[in-house]
């Protein structure tokens, strides 16, 4: 979800007709915001109570991916062959299968349910543990199904728009989303290592959210400040809060 809604914006910016914006070290463009008493229609208002804050926290995410999680990332890159880093890729979008099928479950999808379990099951035997994206490759792609999503489909409201730190934009409903969904996720370490001593164990644990961190980022091509639009602020929200709620509907 988060990554088709990224892409989304920077296809955005790569049709836009102007030059591209780079501010430098990270300043906000100048926002001459609607006059207090105008009429004229605003199609990209979203409930933002806490602007200042998110505005913020945009601009330290940006400082952030820029100086050191794109940083990590270009090194991982250059280190590992691309075949290996879309095999790593593959291992943790099948163990979001879980998720992504109790999630389907839980808002009545059947069809979707059993794409999931059948995407699970086939990558972790045929495809070696989900190294090989066996359905995928066949025609058969991943299903886009998180707990904000459900808590959608049960009615509960959306709540205001909130910038969360590294993860990015979000909702009251989709922060809580999120901490639900990890909770769901399997680290594929508690299995391969749950004889060695706890030390050991944790260790590896911590390596392995390290990579999936990484692999996360390497797999989301935005990038901060390079939309084209001086207004990337309000666009990323308006277009976060729209692709949320057509999410839920579909």
């Amino acid at each position: 979800m988060p990554i088709i809604i990224l892409l989304l914006l920077l296809c955005l910016g790569g049709c836009a007709t102007t030059t591209e914006h780079q501010p430098g070290p990270f300043q906000a463009p100048v926002h001459r915001g609607l006059a207090e008493n105008s009429t004229v229609e605003r199609p990209f208002l979203v409930e933002d109570p806490w602007e200042g804050f998110n505005r913020s926290m945009y601009h330290f995410n940006a400082k952030f991916d820029r100086y050191v999680y794109l940083p990590v990332v270009g090194v991982y890159e250059q280190v590992l062959p691309d075949s290996v880093q879309n095999g790593i890729s593959n291992i943790f979008n099948n163990l979001k299968e879980i998720p992504i099928f109790v999630n389907s479950v839980l808002q009545g999808k059947a069809k979707k349910a059993s794409v999931s379990l059948g995407r699970f099951v086939f990558n972790t035997t045929i495809g070696l543990g989900g190294v090989f994206d066996v359905l995928g490759n066949g025609g058969i792609p991943q299903e886009d199904e998180d707990f904000g999503q459900t808590l959608g489909v049960w009615g509960v409201p959306s709540g205001p728009y909130l910038v969360l730190p590294v993860f990015g934009p979000s909702g009251v409903r989709d922060a809580g989303g999120l901490f639900a969904d990890a909770l769901m996720t399997v680290n594929p370490s508690y299995g391969l290592f749950q004889d060695m001593s706890w030390v050991a164990q944790g260790g590896a644990s911590t390596g392995v959210y390290t990579v999936k961190a990484i692999d996360a980022r390497h797999q989301i091509k935005f990038r901060y400040y390079e939309t084209g639009s001086p207004f990337e602020y309000q666009l990323v929200r308006f277009v976060y809060t729209k692709m949320r709620e057509l999410d839920i509907e579909k």
